[in-house]
């Protein structure tokens, strides 16, 4: 049996979708998906490991698409990739928030449920002036009367050594991992390897905490 499209697969997946009035391929880059409230999601795919805006750019000018699916699981996102796209009501997301972009009211102003909270949350923090997305997961965050920090938002159940060391390996540098999945645990070698290499995990509550504070911790 052939292997599915991308574009075949999503067909499938919508098919029982309420909201769906019609989806349609309308060439091998793009894929139409009419809702019945009107609202047309036209997508296109991108399957770099690493997204940076001139990738975006050179897609967008030869797909005309208001969602871009990344087909790669956790791809590195840069961070003026969402500058670029949210000032053209365009979106970049995977196949989980593309299924949630199609039960949305206003699909220009989506963002990712995990994403909104973090943004929301630390916008709401006394201490905070702004914060600037890097990338998809570190956030730089501007205080007042105190330097900036960055942060790495983590979505693991479980946070062992392997997240770590490939927060390290794919994101570089940070002051601290946020621990973003309110679930599971954070394992001690997670915990000690951080430490050695000069950063903090810490827990949404525990971030929220420390923001008052100067971080001494990296030498």
């Amino acid at each position: 049996m052939a292997r599915k499209s991308t574009f075949e697969w999503i067909i499938e997946k919508t098919e029982n979708y309420d909201e769906i009035d019609s989806v349609d391929i309308l060439d091998q880059n793009l894929l139409q998906i009419s809702r019945d409230d009107g609202e047309v999601i036209i997508v296109t795919t991108i399957s770099n490991k690493n997204i940076s805006l001139a990738d975006i750019k050179n897609l967008i000018e030869k797909n005309d698409a208001n969602f871009i699916l990344h087909t790669k699981k956790d791809p590195f996102i840069c961070g003026s990739v969402y500058v670029f796209l949210e000032g053209r009501s365009k979106i970049i997301g995977s196949f989980g928030d593309l299924f949630r972009v199609l039960k949305e009211s206003d699909i220009s102003n989506y963002i990712h449920p995990q994403t909104k909270f973090i943004i929301r949350g630390l916008n709401q923090h006394d201490k905070v002036i702004d914060i600037t997305r890097i990338d998809n997961k570190r956030y730089e965050i501007q205080r007042y009367n105190l330097p900036s920090v960055t942060i790495i938002a983590l979505d693991d159940y479980d946070i062992g050594l392997e997240s770590i060391r490939s927060a390290i390996e794919n994101y570089g540098e940070f002051d601290a991992v946020l621990k973003a999945n309110p679930n599971g645990k954070i394992t001690e070698s997670a915990y000690e390897l951080a430490e050695s290499k000069n950063f903090k995990i810490l827990k949404w509550g525990e971030l929220m905490g420390k923001l008052n504070l100067k971080w001494n911790w990296k030498k």
